[in-house]
C-alpha cells in the first residue's frame, strides 16, 4: 500500500480550513516534519501485524507514518473536528478502509479498545502524556 506523507503546507491549509489554533490545554502541537513522523515510527519498531493506537493524532502527520508500517490503527482524538478530518486525510493519501478507526474522546475516559491492541505510539508534551500513561496501565 503506498501512503504518501503530510508536508508543512498541507498541514497549514488543513489547519487553515478547519480554524484551527493548537489549544495550550489540550498539549495539542503538529509534527510538519515527515522525517521526525517515520523516525518515531522506527523507534516504536512498528511491524506490519500491529495494532497501534496512537493518542492524539491531530492532523494525521504521525498517523500516515504509522500506517505506511502497519496495517492497523486506532487514534484516539479529544478534538471533534481533528477527529472527523482524519478519516479524510487518511483516505486522500491512500489509506483504504478498515485500517484506521477514530475514536473521538479523551483518552483518559478511553478504558476498551476493541481488537487486541499491541502498540501505544502519541506525540504528547509532558504534561499530558503521564496522566494518559497512568490511565491507560
Amino acid at each position: 500500500m503506498t501512503i504518501s506523507l503530510l508536508g508543512a503546507a498541507e498541514i497549514r491549509e488543513i489547519a487553515e480550513a478547519l480554524e484551527l489554533h493548537p489549544a495550550k490545554s489540550l498539549g495539542q502541537n503538529f509534527v510538519i516534519d515527515s522525517n521526525t513522523c517515520q523516525k518515531i515510527v522506527r523507534l516504536a519498531v512498528i511491524n506490519r501485524g500491529d495494532h497501534v493506537v496512537e493518542i492524539g493524532p491531530g492532523i494525521g502527520s504521525l498517523t500516515l507514518a504509522l500506517l505506511q508500517a502497519t496495517d492497523r490503527v486506532t487514534a484516539i482524538e479529544i478534538d471533534q473536528r481533528l477527529a472527523q478530518q482524519l478519516p479524510i486525510t487518511a483516505q486522500s493519501h491512500g489509506v483504504h478502509d478498515g485500517s484506521l478507526t477514530v475514536i473521538n474522546d479523551d483518552a483518559m475516559k478511553v478504558f476498551d479498545i476493541p481488537g487486541a491492541p499491541t502498540k501505544l505510539v502519541a506525540n504528547l508534551p509532558y504534561n499530558v502524556s503521564v496522566p494518559v500513561l497512568l490511565t491507560m496501565l
